[in-house]
C-alpha cells in the first residue's frame, strides 16, 4: 500500500467524524446522542487501526 492511501483514508474518517451531527436525523435527543457516540467511537477505532497499520507498513518498508 502506498502512503497516499493512508492519507486518503484518514481524511475520509476525519470528514465523517465532523459530519456525524448532520447524518443523524432522529428527533429524540437521547437516541441521537447514543447513535452519535457509537459512530464517533467506531470512527476513532478505525482511525487508530489505520494509524497502527501505517506504522507497521513503514516499519516493514524500512527493513
Amino acid at each position: 500500500m502506498r502512503p497516499s492511501v493512508f492519507k486518503t483514508v484518514k481524511l475520509l474518517i476525519f470528514g465523517n467524524i465532523f459530519l456525524i451531527p448532520f447524518s443523524i436525523v432522529v428527533k429524540n435527543i437521547a437516541i441521537r446522542f447514543i447513535i452519535g457516540s457509537l459512530s464517533g467511537i467506531s470512527y476513532i477505532v478505525i482511525l487508530s487501526f489505520i494509524t497502527k497499520t501505517e506504522a507497521i507498513f513503514k516499519k516493514n518498508k524500512l527493513k
